[in-house]
């Protein structure tokens, strides 16, 4: 445990100290959290209700986004910058684990991208009291079935992604191919949707069920890819 906390500390030093992580940090927090507000601002109906289950999903997606477009650009960043530094060559050598080295990276990508969720919610509720001029409210929060989707969809969400992008910039040394990967990562689970296997419901036990099993396929594509994370191997691919 103590050396994940080491390589999750020096992550942290190298977010914060990079500016093109906390500006694509600052831009999607804060667009995530007004454009909703600015959308709805001026219109009525369901979409725009804080108390109906469309509005709450609504609302409920632009925190997801928030998650995805931050963590996607993260965990391949946080790979990618090392192999250009060459820091990750001695990294690998060290006697560093394995779990250490992979959990860490994942870890820190999926605690920014959740901490982006909770700020673009944070300023939607803020904006709609400045915007839209109906006071304060708690938004999707006001419904369990928003609760759902802004606390546990957008966790399992940042868990996916963090793990493919971490996995996917081990292996891909170009950066704009990692980052498409990692976005498009998350069209994959709308395949079952699109194919019919699973039909769509807004209904809280389904959007339950769903977090839980997207909570699950993370932890378990996050368990391959430690399995798979040959460091050896690694090694001899970056010193080609």
């Amino acid at each position: 445990m103590r050396d994940v906390i080491t390589v999750m500390w020096k992550e942290t030093q190298e977010f914060f100290g990079n500016r093109r992580f906390l500006w694509v940090f600052a831009l999607a927090v804060l667009a995530m959290g007004v454009l909703p507000v600015l959308t709805l601002a001026h219109h009525s109906g369901p979409l725009a209700s804080a108390t109906s289950s469309l509005g709450a999903l609504f609302r409920g997606m632009y925190v997801l986004f928030a998650a995805v477009i931050v963590v996607g650009n993260t965990a391949p960043d946080l790979v990618l910058h090392e192999r250009v530094g060459h820091t990750l060559d001695y990294l690998l050598t060290t006697r560093l684990p394995d779990y250490a080295i992979f959990g860490a990276k994942v870890l820190i990508s999926f605690a920014i991208g959740y901490l982006a969720a909770m700020l673009a919610l944070g300023i939607q509720l803020v904006a709609t009291g400045l915007i839209g001029g109906a006071g304060w409210h708690w938004l999707s929060l006001a419904l369990p079935l928003g609760r759902v989707v802004i606390f546990g969809i957008s966790a399992g969400l940042s868990l996916y992604v963090a793990v493919v992008g971490t996995f996917v910039a081990l292996r891909v040394g170009e950066q704009r191919a990692a980052y498409l990967v990692s976005i498009l990562s998350v069209g994959v689970l709308l395949i079952p949707f699109l194919v019919g296997w699973i039909h769509l419901s807004l209904t809280l036990p389904w959007v339950s069920h769903a977090a839980m099993i997207l909570g699950a396929v993370a932890v378990f594509l996050g368990l391959v890819g430690l399995r798979i994370f040959r460091r050896d191997m690694l090694v001899l691919y970056l010193q080609e």
